[in-house]
């Protein structure tokens, strides 16, 4: 669940840094900053004004102390309040929610402690006791809070109670009972859109994946570009056997983000299945294009050439992985065979075209045109069409002019019908 990936501490400072004094509704906070003070905008008044105690001063210097943002030495004064004067639990609450907007969790649990034997059914004391045992990680005493607050169903807000409640829950682990939660949280915060799509993975993370169309489609309308709206109801109809709903939404995506790993991914293996091989390519590319570390796609990408009846695009891409994984024996294999199979498609050709056509065409097909050349030459020395040979080696040779055994092979056969003298005077060029 996202609601815990945010340090459930940052809840309590914007919970606990709001102004006193605290009513029932002023748990939730608006947010804050480190100037914002946990007292009120006056002192307190007291009645004998020629007679003021000792602790109401300090108490007063506390406040002030609060409202420059002096939080360490406002903490120092707050004690020397209550060790003047324990009885003030206004004056204990203040400084408890200091404690906790300074994150000391310990001396906030003892000083709440203190407070709810003084007010045992206080809403506001239990949720901050619930809270600091959150952050002490003693879930068991924090959900049983939160699940006695829950059962109350004050007529107060009760967002703060849920947030709480199902934070704990997730960091317990217990994902299904957060389900029910935040499908209220959900409703008490129409239009949300960061709720409703915790509640559409909460729903699909415990196998309810029927629940996010209905939380999210609305929402869809109003956002229809969305792309993590889209993902999700994406997801969520992939996971309920809709691959066609599925395969629309994602489409959205890659046309909002064409680069999205998680949709083209998703719409290759798709149309693999569907047999629309064009279609998958273009994803498969995609995938590619923006993950090359990812040398397993330019396999898959040389295959479905290959099954499009492009060997020479095949060729290509098994090159270019051996390029990378120089050793990979099976693809070597799988190389030489594409070799063979265009070669065998070649030597009809060569009858009755010259090998420097050939050559010349060959160029638009493959990058690999001296791999199926030599393949062609190995066919017509096993038919023994010397003359075909020649013609072959002479074009390989021209562009491969430093192998050896090409030119003592060619050599050898242009000896024969005394023309050796054309290849010594090119090499001698």
């Amino acid at each position: 669940m996202i609601i815990s990936r945010i340090p459930f501490y940052l809840t309590c400072i914007a919970v606990f840094s709001c102004s006193v004094p605290w009513a029932e509704g002023d748990l939730l906070g608006k947010g804050t900053t480190d100037k914002e003070v946990t007292v009120p905008d006056r002192d307190i008044t007291y009645s004998r004004e020629n007679n003021e105690p000792d602790w109401k001063t300090d108490w007063d210097q506390a406040r002030d102390l609060c409202r420059r943002g002096l939080s360490g030495q406002a903490l120092v004064q707050y004690e020397l309040v209550l060790q003047k004067k324990s009885t003030v639990d206004e004056a204990r609450w203040e400084y408890t929610s200091l404690l906790m907007q300074n994150q000391r969790w310990q001396q906030a649990g003892k000083e709440l402690d203190t407070l709810l034997a003084h007010e045992p059914g206080s809403r506001k004391f239990l949720l901050a006791r619930a809270m600091v045992y959150q952050q002490e990680d003693q879930l068991e005493q924090a959900i049983k809070i939160y699940s006695q607050l829950y059962k109350k169903r004050s007529k107060v807000d009760n967002r703060e109670v849920l947030l709480g409640f199902i934070s704990a829950l997730d960091r317990q682990g217990s994902s299904k009972a957060q389900l029910k939660l935040l499908e209220q949280l959900v409703r008490l915060s129409p239009g949300d859109l960061v709720l409703a799509k915790q509640l559409a993975e909460l729903a699909m993370e415990v196998g309810e994946a029927e629940k996010v169309s209905a939380v999210l489609g609305e929402l869809l309308q109003q956002h229809p570009d969305d792309v993590e709206l889209l993902r999700l109801v994406a997801r969520s109809q992939g996971m309920l056997g809709k691959p066609e709903q599925a395969a629309g939404r994602w489409q959205q995506v890659v046309v909002l983000l064409p680069a999205d790993h998680e949709a083209n991914e998703w719409l290759a293996t798709y149309y693999q299945h569907k047999g629309n091989l064009e279609a998958a390519l273009v994803h498969v590319e995609r995938q590619l294009k923006n993950d090359p570390a990812r040398i397993e796609l330019i396999l898959i990408i040389g295959r479905l050439y290959e099954q499009l009846d492009q060997p020479g695009q095949a060729l290509d891409y098994l090159n270019f992985y051996l390029d990378i994984v120089p050793d990979d024996q099976k693809i070597i294999l799988e190389r030489d065979s594409l070799r063979d199979m265009m070669a065998a498609e070649l030597i009809t050709k060569i009858e009755h075209m010259k090998a420097n056509l050939l050559w010349h065409d060959l160029e638009t097909v493959t990058s690999d045109r001296a791999g199926v050349f030599i393949q062609v030459a190995g066919l017509l020395r096993t038919q023994g069409k010397k003359q075909k040979l020649i013609e072959m080696l002479l074009v390989l040779h021209q562009y491969d002019s430093d192998n050896p055994m090409l030119f003592q092979e060619l050599l050898a056969l242009l000896a024969v019908q005394g023309r050796e003298g054309e290849l010594l005077e090119k090499a001698e060029k």
